[in-house]
């Protein structure tokens, strides 16, 4: 029974990663507002990671907005 229990669970996780893993990842609305008018409708997974780290990252609005401008050029 604790093997079946086991088997069930190590499923679930790994269907559970799975489809986390195939979810595209979103970029977070407060780098609209910080650059309103920039045009991120091209963006790569990656570089949405990228963008969403400038975004939580520290520093002031103005700092993020010279930060992600560079970035998309």
């Amino acid at each position: 029974m604790k093997t079946l229990i086991a088997s069930a669970l190590i499923a679930t996780a790994a269907f559970t990663g799975t489809a986390h893993a195939m979810t595209a990842p979103t970029l977070d609305r407060e780098a609209q507002y910080i650059v309103p008018g920039a045009d991120f409708s091209s963006l790569t997974a990656s570089e949405v990671h990228v963008i969403n780290n400038i975004v939580h990252g520290g520093g002031g609005n103005g700092e993020k907005r010279a930060q992600i401008k560079s970035f998309l050029q």
